[in-house]
């Protein structure tokens, strides 16, 4: 493909759902409780995409897309699951619960509070970094590029900066207990 030519739909779908499925398997796994039946869902969720990929929007966020067909999958394979096994799995209005996008911390308010004052201690840059890092656009090689970092330079400033933040919050934790 040349420079001037456009990314075709099928370029961009795949790309979309290549660079999805980590977020896809934690929202899963979000959605199952953490059960060993991710990579099943998922896998299923997955064919499910391709087979509906001509009704996606590329004009629209594919990972909102994608974690509505993930939750149905989830909700049907637990229902599917409940009627063999004859046992309950989760309820229609806790699958509703577990599958509201936000992150679990924000329901959280001492762990959001944590969170807050962490974050507030970093310098604005290096909080920026990070906060950017999780916009879902976002890659590692993209800020990479963008703050004169090489990608492998940019992952271990990244892992250092989780790992101060998540030391910070468990510190905030244990005295707030």
């Amino acid at each position: 493909m040349s420079n001037s030519e456009e990314p075709s739909l099928d370029e961009n779908f795949v790309r979309e759902i290549t660079q999805s499925q980590t977020a896809l398997r934690s929202y899963i796994r979000k959605l199952a409780g953490g059960r060993a039946e991710c990579d099943d869902i998922l896998q299923e969720t997955n064919l499910v995409i391709f087979k509906k990929r001509m009704d996606w929007d590329p004009t629209t966020v594919f990972l909102k897309w994608a974690y509505r067909i993930a939750y149905f999958q989830t909700k049907s394979y637990f229902r599917d699951k409940s009627r063999i096994e004859g046992r309950f799995i989760f309820s229609e209005n806790m699958m509703e619960i577990l599958a509201d996008e936000t992150p679990f911390f924000e329901t959280d308010s001492a762990l959001r509070s944590a969170l807050d004052h962490c974050l507030s201690k970093f310098r604005k840059d290096k909080r920026e970094l990070l906060l950017q890092r999780y916009l879902p656009e976002a890659s590692v090689e993209a800020l990479a590029l963008a703050n004169g970092f090489t990608p492998n330079s940019m992952s271990q400033l990244l892992r250092r900066l989780r790992t101060s933040l998540s030391r910070c919050i468990h510190s905030q934790m244990d005295a707030a207990a």
